[in-house]
C-alpha cells in the first residue's frame, strides 16, 4: 500500500520541501509540498526526479574491491574494511597518520552525518590532508568574513524581499535557487523588486535566465573586482557614503580609500568591457536607493581574484549603511548555532597552518583542491600516501582534470564512499556504497544557516537504503575504530571513544541544538526545540518571519568589535590585478554556465534529466566567432594549461570576448547515461598549484580563465 512521507531535497541549497510516494519500499514519486514554509509548493527538476538516482541500475549498491585489470568485483563489508584498515594502519606506521587524508564533495554539504564524521576523522588523524569541495566554491567567502568580520563562518545574505536595489554579480538564482543565501521561490521575490519601484540589476558576461527578466550589465569574465571596486572609489571619492554607519560600526576607513585609489575609472572600464559612464551611475544608483542588498555567487567566487571580489561586495554595503539593515545585508538566524559548533570543532581558522607543497593557508581546517597533486607526487615527510573521498569526483569538479587524475593513479590506497563509478573513483582501490538523501536522516546543516526565512527541519529517511548502502558515517566511523580513532573532532572524543563512549551525529547534533537559542534546554523550555520533536513535525518549524536586525554587535568577532576596512592583504591582492597584463596568444575569456538539469557533475545518468538531446556545449558571441574564422559546429579551445574539443553555438547573449561552457560533463568510469553523453572536461582548462589560486583563500580559477578557440581538426559528430 503506498504512503506518502514528507521530505525536502537535499540537492541544492534550496532545500525544497517534498513530498514522496511509497510503495514497496520504493520511491515512486516525489513531488513539491505545497505547505513548505520556504518553498511554497516550488520544486525543480533535479529534486523531483531524484528517485531515479536511488533505484539507479548502474548505482554502487555493494562494496567493491578494484582488480589488477581495472575491472571491479563486489565483496562483503568486512573484507574490505578489514583490508582498508590494513592497508591505512601500514601507511600509519610507516609515514604517520598525517600521510592519510579525506576529500569531500558538495553532497556532503546537505549529510550532516557525513560532514561530521569526514570532519571529524580528519581532526582525529591530525592531517593537513583535508580537502573539500569549498576551496572550489566558497572559501573566498570564508576569507573575507574572517578578514572583515573576524570570524570564517559570518555570511550576510542579501534581504531580497524587502530591499529596493538589487545588486547581483556573478550569479544566476532564476537556475540555481539561490546559493549562500536559502529564499524560498526566489524567481518571485526578485520579480516583486520592481514591482514595488524598485531595481534587480544583473552583471554576468551572459544575458541569463535572470538577467533577462531584469537590467543586464554585460561584463568581462572574471573582471567583477574591477567593476566593484571602481563603484567604491565612486562612493569615496564624491562623499556617498553613510559617515554615521561607518563611524559607528567599522575601523580602518584610511586603508580602504587606499585599496579603492587602486581602481582608476577607465581601467575598470577597459578590463571589465562596462563603460564608465555606466560604472558610475551604478554606484550612485546604488547610494541613491533607500535599501540596497550587493549580492554575488558563483561567477564572482571563482575568479583570480575572489576574496578580493567577496570583500568588496560586502564594503558596497557596509559603506552604505547596508548592512544589518532591514532590505540590505542580514544576519542568518539559524536553529543550531553554526559559529559556536565550528569554532568547537577547530572548523573555524584561517592561516594556522599552511600546505606542504604550496604553502598555501588552511581555511576552516582544509586544504585547496589545487594543491592536492603536487601534495600526492612530491616527494618528504608528510607526502599523502592513502585518501579517502566522500562524494567527491574531483577528476572532473577540480581543477587540471589530467593532472588530478595522474595523481591519484600514485596513491598506496585510495577509498571512494560514492553511489557510482565515476571517472574519479574508477581510480579507488574499493568503492564503497553509501546511503543516498532519501535513505537517510537529513537536517539541513549547511542552507539553516543561510536562510532569510529562518525555520527548522529534521526528517527521517523515507526509505531504507537499497542493497549493502551503509551511511556515510557508519562507514568512516568504522574505518576510524581499525585505526583506533574516533570520527570526531569534538573536544574530548578520542578520550571519551577509549572507554567505549561513541556519540552519534545524531545524538551530538541534538545536543547542539538543545542547548542553542532554540533548543528546549532538555526540558527547561517548553517551546524549544529538539531531534525528537523535529522527527515527529511534518515539515518544517518557523523560527522567525525573517533575519532579525540591530544585531551586529553580536556577529562581529574582531579584538574591538568593529568591522576591519583596512586590508593590506587585499591591497596587495589588487596591487598584483594591476599589474596583469593580457596574453596575446589566449585573448578570450572562459567562464562556466549553470544548466537547469545539471548539478556540478553528478545528475548525468538520469535519463529524464538527460532527454532532449543534451550534451557538453560551448556558446560564443557572433562577433567573437568571426575574429577567431570559427563558425557553429566543432571548436578547439585551448588554454595555457590544456586543450578540449567541444561542439559550440553562436549566442549574442554572450559578451564579446567571453567563452562560456556547461561544466561538470566529460564523464568515464561505469554510469553508463553519463558516458554516453560523451562531452569534455571544463577544468581540462584550468590550472593546479597554489601559484594558480586565490591567494588569501586558496580558491581555484576557474573564471576568466585566458582561453584562445579555433576550427577542430576532426568533427565530433
Amino acid at each position: 500500500m503506498a504512503v506518502e512521507k514528507k521530505t525536502f531535497c537535499g540537492i541544492c541549497e534550496a532545500s525544497c520541501g517534498l513530498i514522496a510516494t511509497v510503495d514497496g519500499g520504493t520511491v515512486t514519486e516525489l513531488r513539491p509540498d505545497p505547505d513548505h514554509l520556504s518553498s511554497k509548493g516550488f520544486a525543480c527538476i533535479k529534486g523531483l526526479s531524484f528517485n531515479a538516482v536511488v533505484g539507479d541500475p548502474d548505482r554502487v549498491t555493494r562494496p567493491m574491491r578494484r582488480l589488477a585489470n581495472g575491472e571491479f568485483a563486489p565483496a562483503s563489508w568486512d573484507e574490505a574494511l578489514d583490508d582498508i584498515g590494513s592497508r591505512l594502519r601500514a601507511v600509519r606506521d610507516l609515514h604517520g597518520t598525517e600521510a592519510i587524508g579525506v576529500a569531500w564533495g558538495n553532497p556532503v554539504a546537505w549529510n550532516f552525518t557525513g560532514s561530521l564524521a569526514v570532519s571529524g576523522l580528519a581532526s582525529a588523524l591530525k592531517t593537513k590532508h583535508h580537502y573539500a569541495s569549498a576551496s572550489i566554491d566558497v572559501n573566498n567567502y570564508w576569507a573575507a568574513a574572517d578578514m572583515t568580520y573576524g570570524a570564517t563562518t559570518v555570511n550576510v545574505l542579501p534581504d531580497f524581499a524587502h530591499t529596493d536595489f538589487a545588486l547581483i554579480v556573478g550569479a544566476n538564482p532564476v537556475v540555481s535557487h539561490g546559493s549562500l543565501v536559502t529564499t524560498g521561490r526566489i524567481r518571485d521575490v526578485l520579480r516583486e523588486i520592481p514591482k514595488r519601484g524598485g531595481r534587480v540589476v544583473v552583471v554576468d558576461p551572459r544575458r541569463t535566465e535572470t538577467a533577462r527578466m531584469f537590467e543586464h550589465v554585460a561584463i568581462r569574465p572574471g573582471a567583477d573586482a574591477w567593476l566593484l571596486g571602481a563603484m567604491l572609489r565612486v562612493l569615496l571619492d564624491e562623499g556617498l557614503v553613510d559617515s554615521a554607519a561607518i563611524e559607528r560600526t567599522c575601523s580602518g576607513l584610511d586603508g580602504l580609500r587606499q585599496l579603492a585609489a587602486y581602481f582608476d575609472i577607465d581601467r575598470a572600464a577597459t578590463e571589465s568591457g562596462i563603460p564608465a559612464t555606466a560604472i558610475v551611475e551604478l554606484a550612485r544608483s546604488l547610494a541613491a536607493s533607500p535599501t540596497a542588498s550587493v549580492y554575488g555567487r558563483c561567477g564572482a567566487s571563482l575568479s583570480r581574484y575572489s576574496t578580493l571580489t567577496k570583500f568588496l561586495l560586502d564594503a558596497l554595503a557596509i559603506v552604505t549603511g547596508n548592512l544589518d539593515r532591514r532590505g540590505g545585508m542580514v544576519f542568518p538566524f539559524p536553529m543550531i548555532d553554526l559559529d559556536g559548533m565550528a569554532a568547537a570543532m577547530g572548523l573555524a581558522s584561517r592561516g594556522t597552518w599552511t600546505t606542504r607543497v604550496d604553502g598555501v593557508a588552511e581555511i576552516n581546517g582544509t586544504a585547496p583542491l589545487a594543491c592536492l597533486p603536487a601534495e600526492i607526487t612530491t616527494p618528504g615527510p608528510g607526502r599523502l600516501r592513502a585518501l579517502i573521498t566522500m562524494s567527491s569526483n574531483l577528476v572532473t569538479s577540480a581543477p587540471d582534470s589530467a593532472k588530478s587524475a595522474a595523481a591519484l593513479r600514485e596513491l598506496d590506497l585510495m577509498v571512494a564512499l560514492d553511489p557510482y563509478i565515476t571517472e574519479t573513483s574508477r581510480l579507488a582501490d574499493w568503492v564503497l556504497p553509501p546511503a543516498l538523501w532519501l535513505e537517510r536522516e537529513q537536517i539541513p546543516i549547511f542552507t539553516q544557516g543561510q536562510t532569510t526565512e529562518p525555520n527548522a527541519q529534521w526528517v527521517s529517511p523515507v526509505v531504507p537504503p537499497r542493497g549493502e548502502a551503509r551511511e556515510d558515517w557508519w562507514i568512516i566511523d568504522q574505518i576510524a575504530r581499525r585505526l583506533g580513532l574516533a570520527a570526531s573532532a569534538a573536544p574530548g572524543a578520542q578520550v571519551l571513544a577509549k572507554f567505549g563512549i561513541r556519540l552519534s551525529p545524531m545524538t551530538a547534533m541534538d545536543l547542539l541544538l538543545r542547548m542553542g537559542p532554540h533548543g528546549d534546554r532538555f526540558g527547561l523550555r517548553r517551546n524549544g526545540l529538539s531531534r525528537k520533536k523535529l522527527l515527529s513535525t511534518e515539515g518544517a518549524v518557523t523560527l522567525a518571519e525573517s533575519c532579525p536586525v540591530g544585531v551586529l554587535a553580536e556577529k562581529i568577532h574582531t579584538p574591538d568589535g568593529r568591522i576591519r576596512l583596512s586590508q593590506p592583504e587585499l591591497i596587495a591582492e589588487a596591487q598584483r590585478m594591476c599589474a596583469e597584463t593580457d596574453s596575446a596568444d589566449y585573448p578570450l575569456r572562459l567562464f562556466t554556465i549553470r544548466e537547469l538539469r545539471s548539478h556540478n557533475s553528478w545528475l548525468h545518468n538520469v535519463p529524464r534529466l538527460m532527454s532532449g538531446g543534451r550534451r557538453c556545449r560551448a556558446f560564443v558571441h557572433p562577433e567573437t566567432a568571426a575574429a577567431a574564422a570559427v563558425n557553429a559546429g566543432d571548436v578547439t579551445i585551448s588554454s595555457p594549461w590544456g586543450r578540449i574539443d567541444v561542439p559550440v553555438e553562436l549566442d549574442d547573449a554572450i559578451a564579446v570576448g567571453a567563452v562560456g561552457l556547461t561544466q561538470g560533463w566529460g564523464h568515464a568510469g561505469g554510469w553508463s547515461v553519463a558516458v554516453a553523453a560523451g562531452g569534455a572536461s571544463y577544468n581540462m582548462l584550468t590550472p593546479s598549484g597554489g601559484d594558480q589560486v586565490d591567494r588569501p583563500s586558496g580558491n581555484a580559477f576557474f573564471n576568466g580563465v585566458p582561453v584562445a578557440i579555433a576550427p577542430a581538426a576532426v568533427s565530433l559528430r
